[in-house]
């Protein structure tokens, strides 16, 4: 298990490298494989499902903003540590996710289902069950 405040820092860490590597100015395009990575490290225990659910995170969430210059927002990087703290089968956070993100990731461990550990399974199936996702 991760502590999920240490990925909320190891995001911000990122977010500030990827300031000074580009003169000051934040640009989600130059940041997104480092996220994804430190994500899917993170979430290395469901596989797939890591790089499913970090992809509807950014379609959801972030590719709609105003301005991508000011993502990941502070909201969306709680979001995202929401995300990873279920798919480790915790509740950090677990408030800030979505009717609509619940029935995204029931639909994304469906699919990912045949891929993942029985126990690692059934935890999150139990989450979302608990959720109304199914």
């Amino acid at each position: 298990m991760t502590d999920i405040n240490k990925f909320l820092a190891d995001i911000q860490k990122s977010v500030k490298i990827g300031r000074q590597k580009n003169g000051g100015k934040s640009d989600y395009n130059l940041l997104r494989d480092d996220l994804l990575t430190l994500f899917a490290r993170n979430a290395s225990d469901v596989g797939e499902l890591a790089n499913s659910v970090f992809e509807h995170w950014e379609n959801a969430h972030v590719r709609c903003s105003q301005d991508l210059a000011y993502e990941p927002s502070e909201e969306n990087q709680r979001l995202l540590a929401a995300y990873l703290a279920f798919l480790q089968s915790g509740d950090e956070y677990q408030d800030l996710i979505s009717a609509d993100d619940w029935a995204e990731f029931a639909r994304l461990v469906n699919f990912e289902a045949e891929e993942l550990d029985v126990g690692i399974l059934q935890d999150l199936m139990g989450i979302l069950v608990s959720k109304g996702a199914y």
